[in-house]
């Protein structure tokens, strides 16, 4: 096959389609229309005189001679326009669509001023957000739906690789009102069994995680109130005096609720560690990756400096 009869808008298309395993989702990241896109593919198709895409519930899923062509092109593509770019002097055009999953509170507090900073720099950057907690964010990058997400402790599938990200500490907290019926406070086991508990799942990981670090060891046959995977809701039922929870210092902070009570434990606050979770072995657009490095080098300044989230 003559190479002049390939046009490398059509395999940038597919590139694009390919990576996402959506005409829609390729037409948003290349700013074309979906018929545009849908076309470009076509033609390619008829050029090498195979067919390149299944439909497989929705998805689209590369054939057998298409997944070949897909391994050399998402690397080729993005080499080619590095080196380019740097021949000519220029900084890489970046351009595409980065899909995002994040903590809610976290996120925005963190996450958003970081990625309007990155997008006024870049115009032709757009971004999708998926707010929710680890377990979602699991199932999201399986499905490809994400090109990443910034997830705290959990046990994600084996596909799932991590990279440390930040951290945020965590506070046991209770209204100052709803303890009154227990005396005096103290920070031992004794007292906290006999407290009841607002928590993120049934079978509370987050606050054992916090018994663990201030007491050595776990709390079993707590009185659940409530669990939901909800930072928002644990800090309204928290503060409204249903029980003590587990809360990120930075909510607790922005809140300036002086009826809270902060649980001291060992005197030492409990680090969450956040991570950047990825598919393992996915093939990341250039734009996707320079955004994670974007990101890396911000929250390394905060880490650095010790302050407390």
């Amino acid at each position: 096959m003559n190479l002049a009869n390939l046009n490398l808008n059509h395999l940038r298309t597919f590139e694009s389609v390919a990576r996402l395993e959506s005409m829609t989702k390729a037409a948003g990241e290349l700013h074309l229309t979906q018929s545009g896109v849908s076309q470009n593919i076509k033609a390619l198709e008829e050029l090498l005189g195979l067919k390149l895409f299944d439909r497989f519930k929705g998805r689209l899923i590369l054939t057998e001679e298409a997944e070949r062509l897909f391994l050399l092109v998402k690397v080729q593509l993005h080499d080619l326009e590095e080196v380019l770019a740097m021949l000519m002097g220029e900084d890489l055009d970046l351009r595409g669509t980065i899909a995002v999953g994040v903590p809610i509170e976290y996120g925005n507090r963190f996450i958003m001023p970081l990625a309007a900073e990155f997008a006024k720099e870049h115009n032709l950057v757009n971004f999708e957000f998926n707010y929710g907690h680890a377990a979602q964010m699991n199932e999201l990058i399986l499905d490809g739906e994400l090109d990443y997400a910034i997830v705290d402790d959990y046990a994600f599938s084996p596909q799932i690789e991590l990279e440390d990200l930040d951290y945020e500490a965590h506070i046991l907290c209770a209204h100052k009102e709803y303890l009154e019926k227990f005396g005096t406070i103290q920070n031992n086991a004794t007292f906290f069994k006999k407290l009841d508990y607002i928590t993120y799942l049934p079978s509370y990981p987050v606050l054992n995680r916090w018994f663990r670090f201030h007491l050595g060891r776990e709390l079993s046959e707590l009185k659940i109130r409530s669990s939901q995977m909800d930072v928002q809701g644990v800090e309204q039922l928290i503060r409204h005096g249903l029980g003590a929870g587990i809360l990120p210092y930075h909510v607790v902070k922005a809140k300036k609720n002086k009826d809270l009570y902060l649980f001291k434990g060992k005197g030492k606050h409990y680090k969450n560690t956040l991570s950047l979770a990825s598919l393992k072995g996915k093939s990341h657009s250039y734009v996707v990756k320079k955004f994670r490095d974007f990101l890396k080098e911000k929250l390394a300044t905060r880490k650095k400096s010790g302050r407390i989230l």
